[in-house]
């Protein structure tokens, strides 16, 4: 909702091939605030709520993957895998996307057929699959709970 609003307000004020064309449109739309001769340029308060946002998100994400991986590998704490993870998150932060040039032609060329197979095809995938074990498997559950 919140991004709604905003991109609402941005294409109100600046019209819609001015917000098309910036990056961060709506830091472009808080340099533009003023509130008589006292407060203007509102700008670093959005740069410090967004370094702020990104950072616990960050934090989220990376703590959500080591306990995945943990888990995934049957270890009984995530630290272990805390210094490994990070140093091939920095690796692939700089390998995946070197500028903003190379990921918007990534963007454009390869995004749409990967999200649609990741993101469409194999959740179907495994639905399907799921569904033809669980009515086969759900036999063999039933029996080993009434033994």
């Amino acid at each position: 909702m919140i991004i709604f609003i905003l991109v609402t307000v941005c294409i109100m004020v600046m019209g819609s091939d001015f917000t098309a064309l910036h990056t961060f449109s709506s830091y472009t739309l808080a340099k533009q605030i003023k509130l008589g001769n006292y407060i203007e340029r509102i700008e670093a308060v959005l740069a410090i709520t967004w370094v702020i946002t990104l950072f616990f998100k960050v934090c989220f994400y990376y703590f959500a993957s080591s306990l995945a991986l943990a888990q995934i590998f049957e270890l009984k704490d995530y630290h272990p895998i805390v210094l490994p993870l990070s140093m091939i998150c920095i690796t692939l932060s700089f390998v995946i996307y070197p500028n903003i040039v190379y990921e918007r032609n990534w963007d454009n060329t390869t995004w749409i057929s990967y999200v649609l197979t990741v993101g469409f095809f194999l959740p179907i995938l495994l639905l399907a699959v799921g569904f033809f074990r669980g009515v086969t498997g759900s036999n063999k559950c039933k029996e080993k709970g009434s033994t």
